[in-house]
């Protein structure tokens, strides 16, 4: 009886981490998806990682046409390359009014003529459903008009504060 009785507590164990282990493996795997998609600067891939609302009216696709084209331009201008996109394992998940919410850290590294620059943020995840996951920079969540296209974030959610990027120059540019 003992080990029937441990037996049905290793299958409740399991049975109830797996579904929290698969979810966070489906919400890093979907930021991946994304940051691979930005890093190739491949915009229609990665609007689709952008919360529908907003991207959603004529307005914002403006906004986000004029956003890259300025990227584009100083991509051009000063060499820059994005060299690397790092995810962070993501938060617990909050659901609060009806989304599923979480927070990913991201550490970005860009190459430019002069040297690197090492960025580390905050991604918030959304879903309606656990399967399909949108991703908004912590940073764009503050700004007034971005967060009335947004869900309310459950006060659960704990978003750090920004770090100062890290900038190294080349070392060509420090003998100069």
């Amino acid at each position: 009886m003992k080990k029937i009785t441990n037996i049905f507590v290793a299958l409740l164990i399991c049975a109830v981490t797996l579904p929290a282990q698969n979810i966070n493996t489906v919400i890093k795997t979907e930021a991946l998806k994304m940051a691979r998609a930005l890093a190739a600067m491949d915009m229609e891939i990665y609007s689709t990682f952008m919360y529908p609302t907003l991207v959603n009216d004529k307005q914002s696709k403006d906004k986000i046409k004029q956003g890259m084209d300025s990227v584009n331009k100083y991509r051009d201008q000063f060499g820059l390359k994005v060299k690397q996109i790092l995810i962070g394992n993501p938060s617990a998940v909050q659901t609060y009014k009806g989304v599923m919410q979480c927070t990913l850290p991201q550490t970005t590294t860009i190459e430019s003529l002069v040297g690197t620059i090492s960025v580390e943020s905050t991604l918030i995840g959304l879903s309606n459903n656990g399967t399909k996951w949108y991703f908004v920079d912590a940073m764009l969540y503050k700004q007034k008009e971005s967060k009335t296209k947004l869900p309310e974030l459950s006060p659960d959610l704990v978003i750090p504060p920004m770090k100062q990027p890290v900038i190294t120059e080349n070392e060509e540019k420090k003998k100069s």
